[in-house]
């Protein structure tokens, strides 16, 4: 389980890294589908800094299959020896929402990705035809266990996630 410490701590993404993030689930959704992606960091490093990611139809081949994301238990087996073999840990999940609606569904908010208090979720709007130099169009949800969620607003200054230079 997370810590409140890890709860609290921002995660940091490198805008250029954010922007090949955002391309790519663009290009894997197609204008028609749902894609997502898991935030990864080094396991040995203290820092919430954003190192790289993986896609979930990478891990799970039919993650998109019907237009929704379903995730599979293979899909979680292969995300685990991943972050084992490459020395990483999730920070968060990003997945995209046909349209401007960047709030959680019924479905995400019972199926969340990675089911620890302080996980992070983030939502997309328009199968990531977003700007990529913001974070101000994307919903941002903070999981804190029993399947109940905190919002952060772009408006309130308070967003668990930031965007860097480096």
């Amino acid at each position: 389980m997370a810590s409140d410490s890890m709860r609290a701590r921002v995660r940091r993404i490198a805008v250029y890294l954010w922007k090949k993030l955002v391309l790519d689930l663009r290009r894997r959704g197609r204008r028609r589908s749902e894609s997502g992606a898991f935030l990864l960091a080094s396991v040995s490093s203290t820092s919430s800094q954003v190192t790289s990611y993986v896609c979930y139809d990478d891990l799970d081949p039919d993650a998109y299959h019907g237009g929704a994301i379903a995730f599979h238990a293979v899909g979680h087996a292969a995300l685990w020896e991943h972050c084992e073999t490459k020395g990483l840990r999730v920070l968060a999940d990003v997945h995209t929402h046909p349209g401007s609606y960047v709030r959680q569904s019924p479905i995400d908010q019972r199926n969340p990705m990675i089911p620890l208090q302080g996980h992070l979720a983030l939502i997309l709007p328009n199968f990531a035809h977003t700007p990529w130099w913001t974070l101000d169009t994307a919903g941002i949800y903070e999981y804190l266990g029993n399947f109940a969620w905190r919002s952060y607003s772009p408006a309130d200054g308070k967003r668990p996630v930031r965007l860097t230079l480096w």
